[in-house]
């Protein structure tokens, strides 16, 4: 569980400097078949792989929301139509629990030394390398420097100092709402009570079970916290993901928002931001004074179907093109790196600060994925007033049940 807070730490203190791209090494005949989330740094990362198509070589990346449905139905097929996956440590448990990934550990061998590749960038399961990753992640804060400085604003390390800034930015008339919040109902919205409920001191399964507990207390508090929030954002905010609420913050409509820190560069995209220079970054607020940052960290990487028809030697080589070193340092501020060759910037310093002040790793269990998802399908009842917060956590509750009796991890 200390994995991932030791990956941010060790990528956010690693400092080279920074040269051009590379042509790819990759040539012959094949195909290799991806399949991904959408957001900037994979689009860096696919995109790098789709360079080494040509000729009889045919590399196609599929970019998609939907990736881990798709990915969940392929890996379960009798072949999967992929050949490498994007996962994350929320998704690659089930995945792995269900045998679904091939070991990687001789590809690693064989191409260590050529590509690279470092330690810490191995996700493995009892000594099967089964996953390769290029980046950490995580919700922080974002905020408008020249509005706080405006109103006089202190940057918030609580909620409840989000709140006070929140009730102040009410009658600034250059943005529509002063907060915003990635409360898209299903992912989005689990996720954003995640980070909440964990904070307060949740627990999400009784103790040495996979029984569901998070129709308690803190469960509670967490819900009328998002709902106390929801009061300041825009009134479809339960249609807003990651991607909606980045826009807003790039149109000037929002002042303070918990964002992912891959969106954080796109803040000074001169192509899509009317705000460059206006916005910065500090950790994820506390539930309470001195408490540690509501938020959960991440890393993203690749894995291996086992039940891929394609060459996995080829398909490993491709993966590697599109992490290699030269990659990286074309593209530093893209995301933050899991290479020794990342320079840290001013966009990866709410990440490293909320690591740092001990935010927790996303829960890695097998049966987190159920959770999250009864979860995000649930509490916006609670949150649109159709009905209490303890019925829509027994809802979540009864719903997570059911799903894991159908996956056996409750008897």
């Amino acid at each position: 569980m200390r994995l991932v807070a030791g990956l941010f730490l060790s990528a956010m203190l690693l400092v080279n400097p920074v040269t051009g791209l590379a042509e790819c090494k990759v040539s012959g005949s094949g195909e290799v078949n991806i399949i991904s989330n959408s957001y900037p740094s994979l689009e860096v990362v696919n995109g790098a792989m789709e360079e080494c198509a040509g000729g009889e070589l045919k590399v196609n990346a599929k970019m998609t929301t939907e990736h881990k449905e798709e990915t969940n139905q392929a890996l379960a097929a009798s072949s999967s139509p992929y050949d490498l996956a994007q996962v994350s440590n929320s998704t690659i448990p089930p995945l792995q629990a269900a045998g679904q990934l091939q070991s990687m550990n001789d590809l690693v061998d064989k191409y260590k030394s050529e590509y690279n590749i470092e330690d810490a960038m191995l996700i493995s399961f009892s000594g099967e390398t089964q996953a390769i990753a290029f980046q950490v992640n995580c919700q922080h804060l974002f905020y408008r420097t020249d509005l706080l400085e405006k109103h006089n604003i202190a940057v918030p390390t609580t909620y409840e100092e989000v709140i006070a800034a929140a009730e102040k930015l009410k009658g600034e008339e250059s943005i529509e709402f002063p907060l915003g919040g990635t409360y898209k109902s299903g992912w989005n919205l689990a996720q954003e009570f995640v980070n909440l409920f964990l904070a307060a001191g949740g627990e999400f399964f009784q103790p040495g079970s996979a029984q569901p507990a998070f129709n308690s207390a803190q469960g509670v508090e967490s819900l009328e916290l998002m709902k106390q929030l929801m009061g300041y954002m825009s009134p479809n905010a339960l249609a807003l993901d990651s991607t909606a609420v980045m826009q807003q913050f790039q149109q000037g409509q929002i002042a303070i928002a918990n964002l992912w820190a891959s969106r954080a560069v796109k803040m000074d995209d001169e192509s899509e931001s009317t705000v460059v220079g206006k916005i910065d970054f500090a950790p994820a607020p506390a539930i309470t004074a001195g408490g540690a940052p509501a938020t959960t960290l991440w890393w993203d990487g690749y894995v291996l179907p086992k039940n891929m028809d394609g060459d996995r030697d080829l398909a490993f080589r491709i993966l590697m093109e599109g992490i290699k070193e030269d990659v990286v340092k074309g593209n530093n501020d893209i995301t933050i790196w899991l290479r020794s060759v990342y320079q840290p910037t001013r966009f990866s310093k709410g990440a490293y600060e909320s690591a740092k002040a001990g935010a927790p790793p996303y829960p890695m269990k097998p049966q987190i994925g159920l959770v999250h998802s009864a979860i995000g399908s649930n509490i916006g009842d609670f949150l649109s007033g159709k009905e209490s917060a303890q019925d829509s956590l027994a809802d979540a509750e009864a719903a997570y049940v059911a799903a894991a009796k159908e996956k056996g991890y409750i008897k």
